[in-house]
């Protein structure tokens, strides 16, 4: 994949440490917690206290013939191998070569993509059971019969519209995250902001087309996001590139003072299940 460096202006490669043009490093490379080998995978797999590879079924160093897998391993030719059992046992290869670093890279984004994944469905879980148990409490206590017999019904009508925003609406306020397409632009809206794909990179739409556009825009598609929306993740048929490789995306998950990776920690309370994930498409 090619960068767009800050500097210069220049793209080049992103495997590459600094730009062949100016010498500017390359701040992909700036993470010293990025692992580049598939050893240093194992380690930030384990540092994240992520369960077996059994369990997540994210294969690391191992070629598992089995179905429903993740996989990276360098086979007897020298060649790093990144690949994906489909439900049907057939496998997809990601990408076959010699250079690691580029194969680690392949499997470890595909891995914190898993992850944001699997706490979404934790947080699911978790906030249904805060609403039938807040329901339930109403009940035992007696609130609902009271509320029936002392005020109107749009009271308890009011009260269930509250629950629901409380424990439903407000955890999903970035429900809305993901690709859109305007006319002929690629749009990204994270959190409430939009971005705009410029061939080489993401950039904040305002910055890019100006207030009166973005204004625009975001009238429109916040009015009608489906009507433009594509889809949330990002797949390798896309012309574009993937949200997660900006360097806002890290902006937002980064600072001086934490580790970027500590949102992609796993909580002994949640639970991994990979009968979610798309086990039919190549990746």
């Amino acid at each position: 994949m090619k960068i767009k460096c800050d500097y210069c202006g220049n793209t080049y490669e992103d495997t590459l440490e600094k730009c062949p043009s100016c010498g500017a490093p390359n701040p992909s490379h700036q993470n010293s917690g990025k692992p580049k080998s598939i050893e240093e995978l194992k380690e930030w797999y384990k540092n994240r206290n992520l369960p077996s590879y059994e369990i997540t079924r994210f294969f690391i160093g191992e070629n598992h013939e089995g179905p429903r897998a993740f996989g990276i391993y360098k086979d007897e030719n020298g060649d790093f191998i990144v690949y994906k059992n489909k439900a049907d046992g057939s496998r997809a290869v990601r990408y076959q070569g010699k250079d690691e670093e580029y194969a680690v890279n392949e499997l470890y984004q595909r891995l914190k993509d898993e992850i944001v994944h699997q706490k979404k469905l934790n947080s699911d879980k978790r906030n249904k059971r805060s609403v039938s148990g807040s329901i339930r409490s109403f009940k035992e206590m007696g609130f609902v019969d009271k509320l029936v017999h002392i005020a109107p019904k749009i009271w308890f009508l009011a009260l269930i519209l509250i629950l629901i925003n409380s424990f439903i609406v407000s955890p999903f306020k970035n429900r809305h995250n993901g690709y859109y397409q305007y006319n002929s632009d690629v749009l990204y809206n994270y959190q409430g902001d939009w971005y705009y794909w410029d061939v080489y990179d993401w950039e904040p739409l305002e910055q890019v087309a100006g207030p009166d556009y973005a204004r625009e825009v975001s009238k429109e598609l916040e009015s009608n996001y489906d009507e433009y929306y594509l889809s949330e993740g990002w797949n390798d048929s896309y012309t574009f590139d993937n949200w997660e490789n900006s360097s806002y995306y890290e902006e937002y998950h980064s600072s001086s003072n934490s580790d970027y990776d500590s949102d992609y920690d796993w909580s002994s309370d949640d639970s991994w299940d990979s009968g979610g994930t798309d086990w039919d498409s190549d990746w």
